[in-house]
């Protein structure tokens, strides 16, 4: 990769357990998991002068503090690493695992599938609240004044160094906390908020729908009726049809 010119890489750490795992292993061995794939990680950059490792938030196989405080320790085994965090999201038909969360009724009808403006699926092992306290504790945790310093003084290239610095300073870093912390406000606050995250109703909350006005500026007003409506189960329903 350096002889190709490789400049950076984007390796999915994705989980520190198996995806479907239903066990569970014991806090050792995802320990020395952490270890052993935080010292692949250094190793990388002495061929590439740039790494983002990646994580999904809220898999099934997540349950309490664990996972959150494994990924605190990779951050700081790997300090030169720029940690990309995603919130579990049922992208339609991407995956066959979306047929079971939409079986369980867990898929919402959030259009923003992004990965960061929302989780469409309500996690297994989380209630809501805790689920963000949890999301703002890690992010808080990545993106202090300690763990900045830590990564650019870590990061072995220049352009590097200011990339992840202004990375964990803009929308990235303390934007994406900003935005985690009134969520999490409006699920305490908000009835209406905390249904439509629990899937007890199907209005899209205000909050939600500001956003999407603002993103259009102008063209708002040519927004189709029914727009803001979306099939969560569509997935569900076209794999019956074909089952039939």
């Amino acid at each position: 990769m350096q002889r190709n010119g490789f400049d950076a890489l984007l390796p999915g750490i994705e989980s520190w357990y198996e995806l479907g795992n239903k066990s569970r292993t014991s806090r050792r061995v995802e320990e020395e998991k952490v270890a052993r794939i935080s010292e692949h990680v250094n190793m990388m950059f002495r061929y590439v002068p740039y790494v983002q490792t990646n994580f999904v938030l809220g898999l099934d196989s997540d349950q309490g503090a664990e996972p959150f405080e494994l990924t605190k320790r990779f951050v700081d085994l790997s300090p030169a690493a720029f940690p990309g965090y995603s919130l579990l999201s049922a992208f339609g038909q991407a995956a066959p695992l979306n047929l079971e969360y939409q079986r369980a009724g867990r898929v919402l009808p959030f259009h923003f599938l992004n990965n960061h403006l929302a989780m469409n699926v309500r996690p297994r092992n989380y209630g809501w609240v805790e689920f963000y306290d949890r999301v703002i504790d890690l992010t808080a945790y990545t993106f202090s004044r300690k763990a900045i310093y830590r990564r650019f003084m870590a990061t072995p290239s220049s352009s590097a160094k200011w990339m992840n610095l202004m990375r964990a300073v803009s929308s990235e870093g303390y934007g994406r906390l900003r935005f985690y912390r009134q969520v999490r406000k409006n699920l305490v606050e908000d009835v209406a908020f905390r249904k439509y995250f629990e899937g007890e109703s199907k209005l899209l909350p205000p909050f939600y729908k500001n956003i999407i006005q603002k993103d259009l500026g102008e063209w708002w007003q040519w927004l189709p009726e029914g727009a803001l409506e979306h099939a969560p189960n569509a997935y569900l329903q076209k794999h019956h049809l074909q089952q039939t």
